[in-house]
C-alpha cells in the first residue's frame, strides 16, 4: 500500500472516529441525566443531614465499606463509624456548608462528584471558616446511592485553626 492509500485510510478512520463521539457522547448524557439528578439529591440530603446533626440520614446514604481522607486531619483514613461520630452534636455543629463549582459525572452505577465547599463550623469547640475541595464517590445499589468514598482538601482557611502539617 502506497503512502497516500495510508494516509487517506487514517484520516477517514479518523474522522468517522470523531463523527460518532458527539452521537456517543449524547446517547451517554441523556441515558445519565436521570441518575446525575438523583446523585445531585443525595448530596443536598447529605448536606441537609450534615446542617442538622441528623445521624439517621447519614447513616442510611453511607455505604457499610465507607472510607475517608481527609488532609484536614493529616491524611488519616476514616471510617463510616468515624464519620458518624465525627459529626455528632456534640461534637460538631454545622452552621453552613455550601458547594460551588460542583460536577456530577457518572459512570453506570458509579456517581463522581467533584466540587468546592465553603464551610462554617464549630468542631470539637474549634469555630472554624474553611474552603474545602472535594471528591464524593457514589454507588447505587438496590435502587439507591450510598456514598462509598471521598476525598478532601482544604484549600483556605479564612477562620479558625490552621490544617496539620
Amino acid at each position: 500500500m502506497n503512502i497516500r492509500l495510508k494516509l487517506v485510510v487514517v484520516v477517514a478512520a479518523s474522522a468517522a472516529s470523531l463523527l460518532a463521539i458527539p452521537q456517543y457522547s449524547w446517547a451517554q448524557t441523556k441515558g445519565n441525566a436521570e441518575a446525575e439528578q438523583q446523585v445531585r439529591k443525595v448530596e443536598e440530603e447529605r448536606r441537609q443531614a450534615i446542617l442538622r446533626n441528623d445521624i439517621k440520614a447519614l447513616d442510611s446514604l453511607i455505604a457499610p465499606e465507607y472510607t475517608a481522607v481527609f488532609n484536614l486531619f493529616g491524611g488519616k483514613v476514616t471510617t463510616r463509624a468515624d464519620e458518624l461520630a465525627l459529626n455528632q452534636p456534640d461534637a460538631r455543629k454545622v452552621e453552613s456548608w455550601n458547594p460551588t463549582d460542583v460536577n456530577v459525572r457518572i459512570y453506570d452505577k458509579v456517581g463522581l462528584v467533584i466540587g468546592l465547599a465553603e464551610i462554617i463550623d464549630v468542631l470539637n469547640a474549634d469555630r472554624r471558616h474553611i474552603r474545602v475541595r472535594y471528591t464524593h464517590v457514589w454507588v447505587k445499589r438496590n435502587g439507591s446511592w450510598q456514598l462509598v468514598h471521598r476525598h478532601t482538601t482544604r484549600v483556605a482557611t479564612l477562620e479558625g485553626p490552621e490544617p496539620p502539617r
